[in-house]
């Protein structure tokens, strides 16, 4: 009947009693080869921009912004997708072999799932968002005819700091599960945090804008759009 449990296998819709059907270790056993897949090619694409021979030749703000950010976005990878292998392994065995990680009656917590879940599904968002950042500065570089955009060493380091940022912040997602008040206030503060190099990548990219002529086309509007 497939596995009926949500996309985020929330244990105790995806624990055994809730979900029996052998789709849901499918799915868990899928989730392995992909994030298997995921890291070992985050370690090719670091290890290829690193032992390059132009890379000694390069500083950190000399890099290309879709370098930077896929750089950014392959250690978030490698960092994240660990936790979810340990937390959809441990859901496995919950399962399979009678174990109780995520059982509350069993002595488990359900909500450690939830801590291990989101602390890869956070930084994943920006896995998906960073590389389009930096597609973007490199477009409207295009439209104006400039090499690079306005304070191009602060979009490098606006990137990173997004990446950082998007590690600490994972249970803003879970916020109604019951956590204390400082815990709260706590994620909703590093959240807020996150707009300060946001900020400055829109910065730059509309005062490049603004310092030199452009001419109104699909791409120009386009651009605006996102």
């Amino acid at each position: 009947l497939g596995a009926a449990s949500g996309w985020t296998l929330y244990p105790p819709y995806s624990s055994f009693p809730a979900a029996p059907s052998i789709s849901t270790d499918f799915i868990i056993f899928s989730l392995h080869l992909a994030g298997a897949s995921s890291i070992l090619s985050s370690i090719n694409f670091v290890s290829t921009v690193f032992f390059l021979p132009i890379s000694n030749k390069l500083s950190f703000f000399q890099y290309p912004l879709f370098i930077v950010a896929q750089l950014t976005v392959s250690f978030l990878l490698i960092i994240s997708l660990p936790v979810l292998a340990a937390a959809i392994t441990m859901l496995l065995f919950d399962r399979n072999f009678s174990t109780s990680f995520f059982s509350n009656f069993l002595g488990g917590d359900a909500l450690l799932y939830q801590h291990l879940f989101w602390f890869f599904g956070h930084p994943e968002v920006y896995v998906l968002i960073l590389p389009a950042f930096a597609i973007i500065s490199h477009v409207i570089s295009f439209i104006i005819n400039r090499n690079t955009p306005f304070s191009y060493p602060g979009l490098s380091v606006a990137i990173v700091a997004i990446g950082v940022l998007g590690c600490i912040v994972w249970a803003h997602h879970m916020f109604t599960s019951g956590m204390d008040l400082d815990t709260r206030f706590y994620f909703a503060s590093a959240t807020l945090i996150i707009a300060v190099p946001t900020g400055i990548k829109i910065f730059s990219w509309i005062f490049t804008f603004i310092s030199d002529v452009y001419i109104y086309n699909p791409l120009f509007l386009w651009t605006i759009g996102f």
